[in-house]
């Protein structure tokens, strides 16, 4: 398996919340931030935006059971091609095909 680590957003007004299924969320306000230089998950001053974030996507979906069952597909995926090694051996596409479109790798 891979070492992806999962990322769930959400928006919440001015907010935009990034959940990590293994690292600490953050928080950007993007009306004075829009370039999310600035990120505010660690100012006290903003723990209730944080925590209703937080709530607003636990409501929507479970971060880990998405981050599990992703992972487990790609596992699933990785072994119908070969295995790890032989998805890297045969190379990259550069860009995702179209839909319908043949996939060719370099």
């Amino acid at each position: 398996m891979g070492s992806t680590t999962g990322a769930f957003a959400i928006r919440n007004g001015a907010f935009k919340y990034v959940h990590y299924v293994k690292y600490p969320p953050q928080l950007f306000n993007l009306q004075a931030d829009p370039d999310e230089a600035s990120d505010l998950a660690a100012d006290a001053g903003y723990a209730a935006v944080l925590s209703e974030c937080e709530r607003k996507l636990r409501a929507l979906l479970s971060p880990e059971d998405v981050d599990a069952r992703a992972k487990k597909r790609q596992a699933e995926q990785l072994e119908q091609y070969g295995g790890r090694e032989a998805v890297i051996a045969r190379g990259d596409l550069g860009f995702s095909p179209p839909p319908g479109g043949r996939a060719e790798f370099h």
